[in-house]
């Protein structure tokens, strides 16, 4: 029993771990196709969970099967909806003349 739970406090402390370096690394300005890497520490950690606190490891094969298939449905909806903002570039609107016109009246 104490095993399991050094174990589980280790499996805790590696997911505090991984949301540190997520968030220190969420700091960095990265360009935006370098910014999937930040990914990276997140499926670690869901296999972490996976590992240790679902405790997959020791299950039957359909229970396995059906966590894999629901991790597989979650990074499908996720990933649909991850792709407005990672493909969204902002374009500057061109000024209109009614804008050029009050800021040329507001100069005076």
């Amino acid at each position: 029993m104490k095993a399991r739970l050094v174990r589980l406090l280790i499996a805790y402390l590696v997911l505090l771990a991984l949301l540190a370096a997520e968030f220190f690394a969420s700091a960095l300005h990265l360009d935006q196709s370098m910014r999937l890497l930040l990914l990276i520490p997140a499926l670690v950690m869901v296999g972490v969970v996976a590992t240790n606190f679902m405790e997959l490891r020791h299950e039957d094969a359909p229970t396995v099967l059906f966590a894999a298939s629901a991790v597989l449905w979650l990074s499908i909806l996720l990933g649909l909806g991850l792709m407005d903002p990672i493909t969204r570039v902002m374009y500057p609107a061109p000024e209109s003349a009614a804008s050029a016109q009050l800021k040329a009246t507001i100069k005076r």
